[in-house]
């Protein structure tokens, strides 16, 4: 065998080689697709979810459901609609920003209405001076200032100062408690020449001391803003008509 007819040989070797993986690949990529599918063939029927809060058993409104290519927010009863295959038990995902994500397998039938049960993460308190109580998820619960020209600007920072006039920027992870409502006060030491908005503060360390808002030397609105579970609505509401925030 001539050296030519030696190359030639181990080129067709290499390239059936080379045809064969490819194959091998094409078909492990299909497999892997038919295996991720959800499985929507035959008939479908029409179901309800209903979403509560676990512990609670409030309604949430504004939860996402989601079933193969389909997805749809929850109504202001906490329901939801979704075409699931008859009989053949499938994986529902409802998500919602204050609760954790939640996968439940539903075999649906005709008329079916399920419960989904979500958990709730950590929520903070917000109690107003006219007795109404308010939970949002502690992701969304900010310190706001609402800027007399228009605006506002919220953090997760409180902006404070204390009776001897140095600044104190707690994060809210580091407060147990605000006691209010808020009320204007004079004090040179922290805003001179201007009222300025105090409250009292319980830290999670112990510590319990009377702060003044900063931003409200100016004459700015302080507030404190959260999304609140059981509706998915934003709450803003003024350190003057809040009670208490009640930190987890």
């Amino acid at each position: 065998m001539t050296q030519g007819s030696r190359l030639t040989g181990s080129t067709c070797l290499l390239a059936i080689g080379v045809l064969l993986a490819s194959s091998a690949c094409a078909q492990t990529t299909q497999s892997r697709k038919h295996a991720a599918a959800p499985p929507v063939s035959g008939p479908l029927t029409r179901i309800v979810g209903v979403v509560k809060d676990a512990s609670t058993g409030l309604l949430i409104q504004q939860a996402i459901a989601s079933y193969g290519d389909q997805t749809t927010n929850t109504n202001a009863n906490g329901e939801f609609v979704l075409n699931l295959p008859t009989g053949s038990p499938v994986t529902v995902t409802v998500q919602n920003t204050a609760f954790q994500p939640l996968q439940q397998t539903v075999t649906a039938q005709s008329g079916g209405r399920y419960d989904f049960p979500m958990t709730s993460l950590p929520s903070v308190t917000i109690k107003t001076k006219t007795n109404e109580t308010h939970i949002v998820d502690v992701g969304t619960a900010k310190f706001e200032t609402f800027l007399q020209f228009g605006g506002g600007v919220a953090s997760d920072t409180g902006n404070f100062c204390k009776q001897d006039g140095s600044e104190f920027k707690p994060a809210k992870t580091d407060i147990s408690r605000i006691i209010g409502p808020a009320v204007p006060v004079s004090d040179t030491t922290c805003c001179q020449g201007a009222s300025v908005m105090s409250a009292n503060l319980e830290m999670k360390s112990g510590a319990k001391l009377l702060v003044y808002f900063k931003d409200s030397c100016t004459g700015n609105s302080v507030a404190f803003v959260g999304r609140e579970k059981s509706t998915g609505t934003y709450l803003s509401f003024l350190f003057s008509d809040i009670a208490e925030v009640d930190f987890p």
